[in-house]
């Protein structure tokens, strides 16, 4: 049979710190650190994202193309999803920032040929910046007439983006344990790279106006 593409719902996520988790077990004398929690990470994938028998997961290194075809009545599960998986890998401790769009896709065990896992590719490395997973405007605009987004587990920022709103609590997750997941990322993380620092600050910001927390610093101190 020949390959035909077809509309897909279609998000690239990549989960951040990955070259230096994996350099610093490689090099490192001591057991692996970060090797399990990678790992168990990719079977929390398979295990959320894997269970649609309509959906495709694809995993390779530090990146995950997770597909389905479109249908504007599938959007709130595909993005609930999306959320329920992102949350869970923020509770074992990693971040992760992607891209949500929709359009021509073709993938089966072996081969992946999509223009809107590249339009995914390019929202997630050129605009999310930021461990948020952004929406894109024509796919909000194409389905809004026919879903109330208004119940979907999103959220606008004041940079015109539209992302996954992860950090919300249930009965499973309450807020002092997304809070107390969030503390142990900011104080466990060492780098003083300027990328990484804006990250977590963005990261605090969000969850103080998610959780009234008071994680993140003020913007101006005296000397």
């Amino acid at each position: 049979m020949s390959p035909k593409l077809s509309s897909h719902f279609v998000a690239f996520i990549d989960i951040l710190g990955f070259s230096e988790m994996v350099k610093s077990d490689c090099e490192s004398s001591d057991n692996p650190v970060f090797l399990e929690r990678l790992y168990s990470a990719h079977n929390k994938a398979k295990q959320i994202l894997g269970q649609d028998p309509d959906a495709n997961l694809i995993q390779f290194s530090d990146s995950i193309v997770f597909s389905k075809p479109y249908s504007a009545s599938s959007f709130e599960d595909f993005v609930s999803t999306v959320a329920t998986w992102q949350r869970e890998l923020l509770m074992s401790g990693l971040l992760c920032r992607g891209g949500i769009t929709f359009g021509k896709h073709f993938v089966d065990d072996k081969f992946l040929f999509s223009k809107a896992m590249i339009d995914a590719y390019h929202l997630e490395s050129q605009q999310a910046r930021y461990p948020r997973i952004l929406i894109s405007t024509d796919l909000l605009q194409l389905v809004k007439p026919k879903v109330y987004v208004n119940n979907l587990p999103l959220i606008n920022e004041d940079d015109g983006v539209c992302f996954i709103d992860y950090i919300t609590e249930n009965s499973e997750v309450p807020s002092n344990a997304l809070e107390s997941a969030v503390t142990r990322i900011l104080n466990d993380t060492k780098s003083s790279s300027p990328s990484v620092q804006e990250k977590l600050r963005w990261l605090a910001r969000y969850t103080d106006h998610k959780l009234n927390s008071n994680l993140s610093r003020p913007a101006f101190s005296k000397l």
